[in-house]
């Protein structure tokens, strides 16, 4: 229980009770108002945290028996607030109200949807998500999309707007449950068939020019299924099915990249040739290893008094690039949340000062990365940091890892990616 009591000549007394909630929750904060004199909310009282079954005592220079209004806000997106909010209380002869909030909370979680389509002629406009018959979301032929605040528990997801010549290969609607706080996958396999009759011949060719060329060359995708070895300079046919075909072109080199779109979808005619060429760039220096990312810890909205911390950054082992990172539930007197960023472009007084290539907080030590930093906090001071930061999966599927530590301050948050994603290269 946590208890903050402010000196003046009374107090406001609100209690907040939690109730039916399977999982903590970041808190919530008290704020009361005099309407005809005095508000509160700011100066000189400051806004004060409340976790969950506590008694938070705010003082305000009360002058009369009221009515006061009072009301409770940064609840969790999940939690309903029993009764009326904001609410009027009416202090006694001693100056001193006393209100009850109720708030009851859903536990959530997260559910990842994927598709995996292969063959000829592919859904040109992709597919629509469903869940619960509800909520609904476009879904690429191949691709990802994740429903967030889902309740835990049982739950339906389908796929529809699918072509009739592609069908579900596993199970359409599956069944998924849900656990609170955590990300719960839904994985699609759909195949699709040529609209048309007939076959032709598909010429893949690769042009690779520029320094420090890739040695072992590429692999080479087509319909999704079909991999075959390709030189860096070359060609290969294969004879295919009339219709279009997605071509994809892998394995390459740090220091090259693929001009155009890759994959590419590729149209062959009925007893006809189509030829589709891939041009490659080489440059002679590889590029230092790099890890970036985007997104958020916690569940639901960035809002202040949320425990949810935001987070941007792109940074290298040859100690460039911009981090900066937004704690929700660490709130200034003033409301707005606590924030760092380092950014030797713009402001020279931030560096990075190491970077090294794995980390011990990640299962794979390899998919992981340590930062050693200066930056600057919102209120101008500077420390030193360090974050940790690993890449585990793709775009959320709940398993990124981010951690940022401040020893000056014996500050930590980390925590599971629940929105965004962290790449390591």
């Amino acid at each position: 229980m946590l208890v903050e009591t402010y000196t003046s000549p009374c107090d406001m007394q609100v209690t907040v009770k939690a109730v039916a909630a399977t999982r903590s929750e970041p808190g919530y904060t008290i704020r009361g108002l005099k309407p005809l004199t005095v508000q509160f909310a700011a100066t000189p009282y400051r806004a004060t945290s409340c976790g969950p079954d506590g008694t938070l005592k705010v003082g305000a220079p009360l002058s009369s028996t009221g009515p006061h209004e009072v009301a409770l806000y940064g609840v969790a997106a999940n939690c309903k607030v029993g009764g009326f909010n904001p609410r009027m209380v009416y202090p006694g002869s001693d100056l001193v109200a006393a209100t009850a909030f109720t708030v009851t909370c859903m536990s959530q979680g997260d559910v990842y949807v994927s598709t995996s389509t292969t063959g000829v002629d592919l859904d040109p406009d992709g597919y629509t998500v469903t869940v619960d018959g509800g909520a609904s979301q476009p879904m690429a032929s191949n691709g990802t999309v994740t429903f967030t605040g889902v309740a835990a528990g049982s739950h339906t997801v389908a796929l529809s707007g699918i072509a009739g010549n592609c069908s579900v290969t596993n199970a359409n609607p599956q069944t998924v449950t849900v656990t609170a706080g955590a990300t719960t996958g839904a994985p699609f396999s759909l195949s699709c068939a040529p609209t048309g009759s007939g076959s032709g011949n598909l010429t893949i060719e690769t042009s690779t020019t520029g320094s420090n060329l890739d040695s072992d060359g590429y692999s080479l995708t087509v319909d999704g299924t079909t991999s075959r070895p390709i030189v860096t300079n070359g060609s290969v046919t294969v004879a295919v099915a009339a219709g279009a075909h997605p071509v994809a072109l892998s394995g390459v080199a740090a220091n090259c990249v693929v001009g155009g779109a890759n994959p590419r979808t590729v149209t062959v005619p009925a007893g006809g040739t189509a030829t589709t060429t891939f041009a490659v760039t080489c440059n002679a220096q590889l590029p230092p290893p790099e890890v970036s990312g985007q997104g958020q810890i916690g569940m639901g909205p960035a809002t202040p008094g949320d425990s949810v911390l935001t987070f941007t950054f792109d940074l290298r082992a040859d100690l460039t690039g911009r981090f900066t990172a937004t704690d929700y539930g660490d709130v200034h007197p003033s409301g707005t949340p606590a924030s760092i960023t380092t950014d030797p472009a713009t402001d020279p007084a931030t560096s990075i000062t190491a970077y090294r290539n794995s980390s011990s907080a990640c299962g794979d030590q390899s998919r992981g990365v340590e930062v050693d930093a200066v930056g600057r906090e919102d209120e101008g001071q500077l420390v030193s940091y360090t974050v940790q930061l690993c890449d585990n999966g793709p775009a959320g599927s709940g398993s990124d890892f981010w951690s940022i530590f401040l020893p000056s301050e014996g500050y930590g948050h980390s925590g599971s990616v629940t929105s965004g994603d962290i790449v390591k290269q």
